[in-house]
């Protein structure tokens, strides 16, 4: 019979915290039956257990599955349209997307995408990981993903598979701050898959993709340096400013807008996060990159409407 914890579907779990569904037999197919077809499969041995969690607009699965043939129709259960990596840790899996079949083997992965429907096959037993992306994530860094597609072997694959199997496994409930932390983890895994693999096509305006996105990767990590404003990474990269703001045309945002919300979440993050309630307002100011504690107070009084004491205070009577 089918197992939940908390009665949470694993495809949308609860930020923060794994949620864990099992599947087995006949009735656990019909309850599957949501987000994958069967085309074979024998319910005397059907089984799928999904230990799934959300980090941020991150949602990351670990599936094992018994022997069968299913076609995947919505395995993230998200409203808006994501890029899934499919990271193979054991066992054998296939997949076919049209005359396309991928033969995955551990250490191997592929890209698909949700507005697609593939077929998997497992032959016996397997366990792979999920990482869902929503598209508009990659777009802001100026990559559309193909639809389907192997991610090419690597160390640097098996590293980033083992990496989501450890949060997965041995994941407790974690505060703002630390999932910003990992956020910023998988922001740098798919730069780097995006370096290394024909999966993610740059965008058609540009040429200005690559340098766009090694921009965005720099003030990924060093948006908390109080030096970082657009004038600092305009020579950093060797442009003008006026060059800098022609990079990130048709993105949506600006160098100065990310930089500026990086530095916010992270605030909202720590004022938010109980494992933080230490540090003072001016100490919190400075981890982020602010210049004082009044830069700080604006920034957070215009995105909120409450002052960064207001913000904890808040979070401090929700959280007791």
């Amino acid at each position: 019979m089918p197992e939940h914890d908390d009665r949470q579907p694993a495809r949308c779990p609860a930020r923060g915290r794994v949620t864990t569904t099992r599947l087995s037999g006949a009735a656990g197919m019909q309850e599957a039956s949501g987000a994958i077809r069967f085309v074979d499969g024998d319910p005397d041995h059907f089984s799928m257990t999904i230990d799934a969690v959300a980090l941020g607009d991150y949602v990351v699965h670990r599936n094992r599955v018994g022997p069968g043939t299913f076609d995947v129709l919505d395995a993230a259960g998200s409203e808006e349209p994501v890029a899934m990596i499919v990271l193979l840790t054991d066992g054998a899996v296939s997949l076919i997307h049209g005359r396309q079949q991928l033969d995955l083997h551990p250490g191997g992965g592929a890209l698909a995408v949700s507005e697609e429907v593939y077929r998997t096959t497992v032959d016996e037993q397997a366990t792979y990981l999920h990482v869902f992306v929503p598209l508009r994530a990659l777009r802001r860094l100026g990559i559309t993903p193909t639809p389907f597609g192997a991610l090419a072997p690597s160390p640097l694959l098996r590293a980033i598979a083992a990496f989501f199997d450890e949060v997965v496994s041995g994941f407790e409930p974690i505060g703002g701050a630390a999932q910003l932390r990992l956020c910023r983890v998988i922001d740098t895994m798919l730069a780097t898959l995006y370096a290394e693999n024909d999966l993610f096509q740059a965008d058609t305006d540009a040429g200005r993709v690559p340098i766009r996105l090694r921009i965005m990767e720099h003030i990924a990590v060093s948006f908390a340096e109080r030096e970082l404003r657009p004038e600092t990474l305009a020579r950093r990269f060797n442009m003008s400013t006026r060059s800098l703001q022609r990079v990130f045309e048709g993105s949506g945002t600006s160098a100065a807008g990310e930089i500026a919300e990086r530095r916010l979440q992270l605030a909202l993050a720590l004022l938010s996060d109980p494992d933080h309630r230490t540090l003072s307002i001016a100490e919190v100011a400075a981890r982020c990159g602010y210049h004082s504690q009044a830069h700080l107070r604006r920034a957070v009084v215009a995105h909120t409407g409450f002052s960064p004491t207001q913000v904890r205070e808040q979070s401090t009577a929700g959280g007791s």
